[in-house]
């Protein structure tokens, strides 16, 4: 109930803000994207029953209208967005759309619609509503607004709030997580980060909260972090350094299991990513990666990949990999001014299963951009004993598709 009061009261207090300050006003921004698929599933689509192989079609339609208010120290921003899903209806009853998002207090209803399972879908998200207050000795932010930690470029350790999996095709906004945020400067090139995420419906249960300290040592940007999630414990570390012209990252992070709650220290696990990012002077600029990154969440081998959805790391920490051992790698050029083309990969070392994806991109003109890509994973399907079915490899559950996609920005 607080959750439901809370955000109207917010909204209010921006339209209050909008319309008493006439030397300040509301900047109007947004876009519109539209993305089309081919989608071939798995052959776990059809659990229990298996399907015939083919390829689906779908759309995905987002319009997004964003708005900022800057009255000096005190800033304020929202964003409201309208997404429109059809799909063919053997899709969409395999692949049901999962509405909700995460470490909010309360919600809008999110399906306008229909329901997660229909072909068609409306859905509606209140991803921005806060307030930015910066006087000369910190910045306060509070309300709905994104939160990210981590430099990796495959897999972050340390952003275990709203990560986006790999291979996710719109990333350009990161979710938006209701937080009260402080941020205090250090020294020149310090800082420290503190937050506090109350969670759904204020429990403290499902509450997180975090500090981080930032500053340059031997030349490197070091970052430490700590969060208290759900009742677990997280202490992590971030590190970037240039060398030779190539920029070093390596990022970890540790965590308990019940540490505020019912310890479990089975579930304990550690997480790695190490690499390097290297720009080079071929066409107009091309950069390319290379990574590690080691799960200790996952699971040595296919066969204990499905006992891990009720561990501590896939329910409430984000963790999505099913694997230990993984090599990344990607390289992105502009072929010209006007047309990007980019691939990265995921190797899973232990079941040699992979996920590519290759894209391109044009800007057609201004605020209008074109692309096309593919999500391509392989690896042997799963195959199924009575009615469960048994993961021979990790990539081999995620579904293959073509996409092409046109955004519009104004």
């Amino acid at each position: 109930m607080r959750g439901s009061v809370f955000w109207p009261a917010v909204l209010c207090f921006l339209i209050f803000l909008s319309s008493h300050c006439a030397a300040a006003p509301v900047t109007l921004k947004g876009y519109l994207k539209t993305y089309l698929y081919s989608v071939e599933p798995a052959a776990v689509r059809g659990w229990p029953a298996p399907q015939a192989d083919g390829a689906y079609a779908a759309s995905e339609n987002k319009f997004r209208l964003k708005a900022y208010w800057d009255g000096g120290r005190l800033k304020a921003e929202g964003a409201y967005e309208l997404i429109f899903t059809a799909r063919h209806p053997e899709l969409a009853a395999a692949r049901p759309l999962t509405a909700g998002y995460g470490y909010r207090t309360g919600d809008t209803g999110a399906l306008l619609s229909g329901s997660a399972g229909d072909p068609p879908v409306l859905v509606q998200n209140l991803d921005r509503a806060f307030i930015t207050w910066s006087p000369p000795a910190f910045d306060l932010y509070a309300g709905r607004q994104p939160l990210a930690f981590g430099s990796g470029r495959a897999v972050n350790p340390t952003d275990i709030l709203a990560p986006y999996p790999y291979g996710t095709i719109d990333t350009e906004e990161r979710r938006g997580v209701d937080a009260l945020r402080l941020k205090v400067p250090a020294g020149e090139m310090g800082e420290l980060d503190a937050g506090w995420l109350p969670g759904s419906d204020w429990s403290p249960a499902g509450a997180a909260g975090f500090l981080r300290a930032r500053g340059i040592a031997a030349g490197a940007d070091i970052k430490l972090v700590s969060v208290v999630f759900r009742e677990n414990l997280m202490a992590g570390a971030d590190i970037e350094r240039h060398l030779g012209g190539a920029m070093l990252r390596a990022e970890a992070a540790q965590v308990w299991a019940g540490s505020f709650g019912d310890r479990e220290s089975r579930d304990d696990f550690f997480r790695l990513t190490a690499g390097a990012e290297y720009n080079f002077q071929l066409l107009d600029g091309t950069d390319a990666w290379l990574e590690y990154h080691y799960n200790g969440a996952g699971a040595g081998e296919p066969a204990g990949y499905t006992a891990l959805a009720g561990r501590t790391a896939y329910r409430e920490a984000n963790v999505y990999l099913l694997g230990r051992h993984y090599l990344a790698a990607g390289a992105g050029a502009a072929l010209s001014p006007l047309v990007y083309a980019g691939a990265g990969v995921l190797v899973n070392l232990d079941d040699r299963s992979f996920y590519a994806t290759p894209s391109v991109e044009w800007n057609a003109a201004d605020d209008i951009y074109v692309a096309a890509g593919v999500l391509l994973p392989s690896g042997p399907h799963a195959r199924f004993d009575g009615s469960a079915a048994v993961p021979a490899s990790e990539f081999g559950l995620s579904d293959r598709s073509l996409y092409a996609s046109i955004r519009l920005y104004f």
